[in-house]
């Protein structure tokens, strides 16, 4: 009894052990991307898709090969006007097969072999724009961490002020009204503080909803971004595009379309070709008839009236109601729309990475000024510090400047994270994996 009564114990505290591993889990960008890719319902849904389109390409497989049916019958015939009751029983079987119809069988293959294709890019494409929002999402939640650090420091140094303005006060030394002042400063800095980690809690929960997991105990690992050499990888655009062009879904798929709208004219016109087939078959039968004389046995009768027939039939269109030309013009009209299509996705994927661009351009030039204000922010509160410290700064004076660097550091980690995902961006559309 009391050996199950430890294995229960040592049970549970494992299970424990294991619960609170896993909910203290942290996550890296890397195991979110990955994680994503593998369990988002879209995914999923994508992904049964393409295990459909899978079933339609072996089905255009087994086309090529013969059709085997087989039949059992019988039949009993009694009453007028027959004057002998009798009975019938046949067995046969029948195969049939195309020999030839306008390669239409090859060219359902390669339809379905093409939209196969086309589904997994479109599986490529929507993990590509999941990926993308994950890191988007995590860069949101280090932007957010940083914010509540900065947040924390003020509060920090606001209790420093109050505390030494209640020893001025208490000193004589200063007026009871400038530590109100102080103590109004420090509330409105611990206000900050609630909205800078609530900020941050909203962006853990926009990444567990992307990750479409629960949003209790998670948290993401901490990443050193190195960016003392900020700089763009690239001089120009054109060649993000034209490395782009090589292996976008996008691009991909659209060249597919026309590849189909392609075949899809050949198998119109082969509306118009004479088809032929061929066919094979063997049958037996049984009759039997009332008060029959020296009628054979069954077996006896089954062995005797075993037949074989082999067929060939070629069928020649003549007139189809001009039912082949239309499907043929449908055909060649659904091909120019494809080449319109894929003209639009180079116009689109060109108008993005310009713009993907000129963004990246645009938040490193703000990212280089915003530390330059944040050095220049740094000193003159250090400065300030010194000068409030001897009495010569107001406590007014001094929050001013103090809320000035509070803004200058908000701005500098905004365009830094701002800067890290445009390059990343650029980076991921020439075709390098996500990495911080």
């Amino acid at each position: 009894m009391m050996k199950f009564i430890y294995s229960v114990f040592f049970s549970l505290f494992g299970l424990l052990i294991g619960f609170s591993q896993e909910k203290s889990k942290i996550w890296t960008l890397q195991e979110c991307i990955q994680y994503a890719d593998q369990n988002n319902i879209s995914i999923k849904k994508s992904e049964l898709s393409a295990e459909i389109q899978k079933a339609e390409v072996t089905r255009n497989k087994y086309a090529f090969y013969p059709s085997v049916s087989a039949s059992v019958g019988g039949n009993y015939s009694f009453g007028s006007p027959l004057s002998d009751n009798s009975f019938n029983n046949n067995y046969n079987i029948s195969s049939n097969v195309s020999l030839y119809n306008g390669k239409r069988n090859k060219n359902n293959l390669k339809i379905a072999q093409k939209n196969l294709a086309i589904q997994n890019l479109q599986i490529e494409e929507l993990k590509n724009d999941i990926s993308l929002r994950v890191v988007n999402a995590y860069l949101n939640i280090l932007y957010n961490r940083e914010n509540v650090k900065i947040a924390k420091d003020q509060v920090k140094v606001g209790k420093e002020l109050v505390k030494k303005m209640q020893e001025l006060v208490d000193a004589g030394t200063k007026a009871r009204n400038d530590l109100f002042q102080i103590q109004a400063n420090l509330a409105t800095n611990e206000e900050n503080l609630v909205k800078a980690e609530n900020n941050l809690d909203l962006a853990l929960l926009d990444l567990t909803l992307l990750l479409q997991i629960p949003n209790k105990g998670f948290d993401i690992a901490a990443v050193p971004v190195n960016i003392d050499q900020a700089k763009l990888l690239y001089n120009d655009s054109d060649i993000i595009y034209q490395k782009a062009l090589n292996w976008r879904p996008e691009i991909q798929r659209a060249q597919l379309d026309i590849e189909n709208s392609e075949t899809r004219i050949a198998i119109a016109k082969s509306g118009i070709l004479p088809s032929v087939s061929a066919s094979y078959s063997f049958g037996t039968n049984y009759f039997n008839v009332s008060n029959g004389i020296n009628q054979q046995g069954y077996l006896d009768q089954l062995k005797d009236h075993r037949g074989h027939a082999v067929g060939l039939s070629i069928n020649i269109p003549i007139f189809d109601k001009f039912a082949t030309k239309t499907s043929e013009q449908k055909a060649i009209i659904q091909k120019e729309i494809a080449t319109y299509s894929l003209e639009d996705e180079h116009t689109n994927l060109r108008a993005e990475i310009e713009r993907a661009y000129i963004d990246a351009k645009t938040s490193l030039k703000s990212f280089e000024a915003s530390q330059k204000t944040v050095q220049a922010q740094e000193e003159a509160f250090r400065t300030a510090k010194e000068r409030y410290n001897l009495g010569v700064l107001t406590s007014y004076d001094f929050d001013q400047v103090r809320n000035q660097l509070v803004n200058a550091q908000s701005a500098f980690i905004r365009a830094k994270y701002n800067f890290i995902f445009r390059s990343k961006f650029l980076e991921f559309y020439y075709g390098l994996p996500i990495k911080l």
